[in-house]
């Protein structure tokens, strides 16, 4: 699910999956403001040995981000902090992208980021221990702080028409450090993931 609302004021509003977040500056050229985030906990999964570990509950998470929009460039930033006290821990993304004006109707935004996590969120994710091995039999893992991921994706907007259009979106991220070291990754899963997104679109009010 997307969607975004603005205001005559310049300032908007826009909610990506489970992330939700403020615009409070009015400019176009940049943006800042509070966001909110829920993160999928880990139950029910394929894996038999991680799925009888100790399940995790969904996370929700608040924090702050930023960008600029500098002659087509996109740099953007976000800060986020566990406020349920699922896993107690911080996140940091920085991510840059440029937008491409292929046609009139066509827009391309090829990108790029990474992710920075605390240590709290290392180990309740990728780290194994006496309280949430359960009956996994994974060998034990402390996973530190540090550069969790790194990624590229691609976005396509199509717009042949005054209000429809087409999304696409392409995007593949691998683990790295501490987490793709993980016998959760190492042993029994994949550092490397990618995602595939086809939506249709509608506009309404001013463009």
């Amino acid at each position: 699910l997307m969607l975004r609302g603005s205001y005559d004021s310049g300032r908007s509003f826009s909610l990506r999956g489970t992330n939700l977040r403020v615009d409070v500056t009015p400019s176009r050229a940049y943006s800042f403001g509070p966001l909110l985030n829920y993160r999928q906990g880990r139950d029910d999964v394929d894996n038999d040995r991680v799925d009888a570990m100790k399940d995790i509950d969904g996370a929700v998470e608040a924090g702050v981000f930023g960008s600029i929009d500098f002659n087509n460039w996109m740099l953007g930033a976000e800060f986020l902090a566990d406020i349920s006290d699922e896993h107690d821990g911080m996140l940091a993304k920085v991510s840059v992208g440029y937008r491409w004006k292929a046609a009139p109707a066509l827009t391309i935004i090829p990108g790029a980021l990474t992710t920075y996590a605390d240590g709290d969120y290392m180990d309740t994710y990728f780290g194994v221990n006496s309280g949430n091995r359960g009956t996994s039999g994974l060998p034990g893992y402390s996973a530190e702080k540090g550069f969790k991921d790194i990624g590229i994706n691609l976005v396509v907007d199509y717009t042949p028409w005054e209000q429809l259009g087409i999304s696409g979106v392409m995007a593949y991220t691998t683990l790295l450090n501490d987490a793709k070291d993980s016998p959760i990754v190492d042993n029994e899963g994949d550092d490397k993931q990618m995602f595939f997104g086809l939506m249709g679109t509608y506009r309404w009010g001013n463009r």
